[in-house]
């Protein structure tokens, strides 16, 4: 029995369309908000659900009797300064109640969703980021990276008391999803409604069913390669060439106009400072602007020398398979 956080967002998504593709594997028991959330449905009568929140960490001590393996990848993503007491409790405190469950109810496994954000962006660098780097205090960490490494911390405590954990910390997730509203797969819309102005830094990026094929290829090579973490990055791409093959794809004009760090950090400020007067999430931060405006890079390649088997998806493959799914759903109203 696997008990899964984080079910119902953008990896969970793709993960259970790949437990049912392997033809369910293992039992499953999802931790979830919202019981009748759409990802669900085709699940329902396949799996247990529990509703419930990481706040809670009686009903947690529940949901984690009889299991194996806990796959946590819930998490809260906000670049906002108004969402950081929630991203604390969710990312921080919500995996501690997790991991002291897993060990109060015997649980063998803990597969762990961090991310890049959460090895630290050292100030300088002139060598591409592995797992040995250690977290630093720098201008370019975002507090939400400062959280998933705290959770990181927390789940290094599980194995300290018996735990066994391998953590993941994948780059940019790039793939298809339910909504085009937000965090990567709204790269597509934001091509497809118009975007004019590029980021000009780099960062490293990853497809969603590879991130997927990594959980169940480090499980199922259990114990080989556990106690370690792996970044999860097929290549380091600059955000024009990401955007320019986005609307390749989507047949679109490409943005053309690159946004200056400096700029970038005056327009995220604003964007927060508006955001802030009207109660409303802000498009981008100071957070955002300074990270997207830097030349970070990343070696994953950890994972393939650990796993043979596994091998990285090009991420200009993973673009046009996302357009493509994207041009069905989404731009073409009539396919909706």
């Amino acid at each position: 029995m696997w008990l899964v956080t984080g079910a119902t967002g953008f990896v969970g998504y793709a993960f259970l369309a790949l437990w049912k593709q392997k033809h369910k594997p293992f039992p499953l028991r999802l931790l979830v908000r919202d019981p009748s959330h759409p990802v669900l449905k085709p699940y329902l009568g396949e799996v247990e659900l529990v509703k419930g929140s990481l706040e809670d960490g009686s009903l947690l001590l529940q949901a984690a009797q009889g299991v194996e393996t806990i796959l946590h990848l819930a998490a809260t993503i906000s670049f906002s300064p108004h969402s950081r007491q929630w991203m604390y409790r969710t990312n921080v405190e919500g995996t501690r109640h997790l991991v002291n469950a897993a060990l109060e109810r015997g649980a063998e496994k803990f597969i762990y969703m961090s991310s890049i954000a959460a090895i630290g962006r050292p100030k300088e660098t002139k060598t591409p980021i592995t797992e040995e780097v250690m977290w630093e205090d720098s201008p370019y960490n975002t507090y939400y990276g400062y959280t998933k490494y705290l959770g990181e911390r927390e789940v290094w405590r599980g194995q300290e008391e018996g735990l066994k954990v391998v953590v993941l910390n994948p780059g940019i997730i790039l793939g298809p999803y339910l909504t085009w509203e937000k965090g990567s797969p709204a790269f597509f819309r934001m091509v497809w409604r118009g975007l004019s102005f590029y980021p000009v830094g780099t960062n490293g990026f990853i497809g969603v069913e590879d991130v997927v094929n990594a959980i169940f290829t480090t499980a199922s090579a259990y114990p080989q390669g556990w106690g370690e973490r792996y970044v999860l990055v097929a290549e380091n791409w600059r955000y024009r060439q990401l955007f320019e093959t986005i609307a390749r794809e989507l047949n679109k004009k490409p943005p053309t106009i690159p946004l200056p760090k400096e700029l970038a950090v005056a327009v995220g400020w604003a964007l927060e400072y508006v955001g802030r007067w009207l109660g409303l999430p802000a498009a981008a931060t100071r957070e955002t602007a300074r990270t997207s405006s830097a030349d970070f890079m990343y070696d994953g390649t950890k994972i393939t020398r650990t796993y043979p088997t596994f091998a990285y998806t090009p991420i200009r493959e993973v673009i046009q398979q996302t357009a493509k799914v994207f041009l069905s759903k989404y731009a073409h109203p009539a396919k909706r």
